[in-house]
């Protein structure tokens, strides 16, 4: 199914991916590196003023980036992949904090966030937490207005604990 939706032979493709595990290794990793470069390229789109970037923009691209057709997607494949033990299950692991720590890295850049305040730091890793849990939400339902609501919410709580510590 993968090989015709690729619009490729199936021979092509297993020399490519010689394993099921091959293909999701690659499929994980190219998704994390899609994301990675969206979100910085919206970040990079959103440019800064005197006051630097409003921590709204920032947050916004932060919960869209968990709530994509392609974290979806994503999420799926992971699903039927990844059972409680195996190399699959460490390998998405590894790769879903590795795109965390970027999306911790972009947001501290781009917030000018101070990193030597413990709050802080801690303020970063709930939003990541936050927006991918929001992500998952929308999985199950349509939660375009609770997110909305939730990032509204959120944008006060970390825009005050940034400049409260910053």
């Amino acid at each position: 199914a993968v090989a015709a939706e690729a619009g490729v032979s199936r021979g092509a493709a297993q020399h490519h991916f010689p394993t099921r595990d091959a293909l999701i290794e690659a499929t994980v990793a190219q998704f994390y590196a899609d994301a990675t470069r969206q979100l910085r390229s919206a970040v990079a789109d959103l440019g800064a003023d005197i006051d630097g970037t409003p921590v709204r923009d920032v947050l916004s691209l932060v919960v869209e980036s968990f709530s994509t057709d392609s974290f979806r997607a994503a999420l799926h494949v992971w699903s039927a992949a990844a059972g409680p033990e195996g190399e699959l299950r460490d390998l998405i692991i590894a790769a879903d904090s590795r795109y965390a720590r970027e999306v911790y890295r972009i947001m501290a850049l781009t917030l000018d966030a101070d990193l030597s305040d413990q709050h802080t730091r801690r303020l970063l890793r709930a939003t990541i937490d936050l927006a991918r849990g929001l992500g998952l939400g929308a999985v199950l339902v349509d939660n375009t207005e609770h997110r909305r609501s939730v990032t509204d919410t959120w944008t006060t709580i970390l825009d005050d604990g940034i400049r409260q510590n910053g």
